[in-house]
């Protein structure tokens, strides 16, 4: 892609070749779409981050209606990034699928045991917060949303939602600690 293109060039070429303008597109924001994700989905599968990541694209694809008025071609798919990544971990967290240890495996067994161990505890941990205190966890620590804009948005002050992270925070250590996780 042509360093000097702007966003608005890239929707037209999106709207009037569409698959040169998403190759252009993928091109010049494929790699923040990806950290996005793997910031979001740290912990998870690379095969959750890469469906996260082609959900991205084709949620922007989806929408590339409503990019008409869009200062930000970036932020637009920052966000849609965002989304996509907190929706496979939710569904994730809710399947949990088990997999089965493969013993052919050369890779140090401790650390992959203590990895999913911790991601378990996370999980569990997060689960079993009330809905309003989980929404405002994941909306700071995975959408990384500011405090000021979870409060408005989830209709109460910042104090509380400061008290929710530190509490549920204090909460989620003394978890991992008793798991076994030095901190």
């Amino acid at each position: 892609m042509d360093k000097h293109m702007t966003d608005s060039e890239l929707i037209a070429i999106l709207s009037r070749e569409p698959e040169r303008g998403f190759k252009l597109l993928v091109e010049a924001y494929g790699g923040i779409v990806k950290a996005v994700c793997a910031n979001t989905l740290s912990g998870f599968s690379r095969e959750d981050i890469e469906e996260a990541v082609a959900d991205s694209f084709i949620g922007l694809w989806q929408s590339r209606g409503k990019t008409a008025g869009v200062e930000s071609l970036k932020g637009y798919l920052i966000g849609i990034a965002r989304r996509c990544a907190a929706d496979k971990m939710r569904s994730v967290m809710k399947i949990a699928p088990a997999h089965p240890l493969d013993f052919d495996v050369d890779a140090d067994m401790t650390d992959e045991i203590a990895r999913r161990t911790n991601i378990e505890i996370v999980k569990k941990t997060i689960a079993s917060m009330p809905p309003f205190e989980r929404e405002v966890f994941v909306r700071r620590y995975y959408l990384y949303e500011r405090i000021k804009s979870i409060a408005r948005n989830m209709g109460c002050s910042e104090k509380k939602v400061e008290n929710i992270l530190h509490r549920y925070k204090k909460k989620l250590k003394t978890e991992l600690i008793k798991g076994g996780i030095s901190i």
